[in-house]
């Protein structure tokens, strides 16, 4: 079906977290070209919880906070946070913390898109969006890291028309 391009290599993206929900475009024109039969092979998807971003964050939330907060990314521009049955959901993920512990093993969808060689999510569209959504003592810096092992593809012809119909259609 694909035929790589390129070898693996990853892609990050950084998102704030808070109560409102906050929506960003992730650009892949680089990566995917219709007028070549290109796409986006993503192999692995990891989600980083860190307050501060920058040159040191810190991994842990502040003591007695109790919060939610989920990410997902979508191939397709939905708005926000989709229903966990959409079929333009990539992948996602989530932390959950309380007043001794966090935990960020309750919803990842699926952090591992393929184990053998060639296999993965392909995306044909050139931007993803990642969504973000919380509850709680949300910290005012909290952020969500996104990072992906990805592979540049090409597709046959009936192949990439088809990714394209499926990743437009419903959205």
């Amino acid at each position: 079906m694909a035929r790589a391009k390129t070898n693996s290599f990853y892609l990050r993206e950084t998102i704030d977290v808070d109560t409102t929900g906050d929506t960003e475009s992730w650009d892949l024109s680089v990566y995917v070209d219709p007028v070549n039969k290109q796409g986006l092979l993503i192999r692995n998807v990891d989600f980083i919880w860190s307050l501060g971003g920058g040159a040191s964050p810190t991994y842990l939330p502040p003591a007695a906070a109790v919060f939610q907060c989920a990410a997902q990314i979508h191939d397709t521009a939905l708005g926000g946070m989709a229903d966990l049955e959409n079929t333009h959901q990539v992948a996602s993920g989530s932390i959950t913390a309380t007043a001794s512990s966090v935990s960020s093993d309750q919803d990842f969808f699926p952090d591992r898109l393929g184990m053998a060689k060639g296999e993965g999510r392909i995306v044909v569209n050139d931007t993803l969006e990642l969504c973000t959504d919380g509850n709680g003592a949300i910290a005012a810096d909290l952020t969500c890291t996104v990072v992906m092992e990805v592979q540049v593809v090409k597709l046959t012809e009936k192949d990439y028309i088809s990714l394209a119909l499926q990743q437009v259609a419903d959205a």
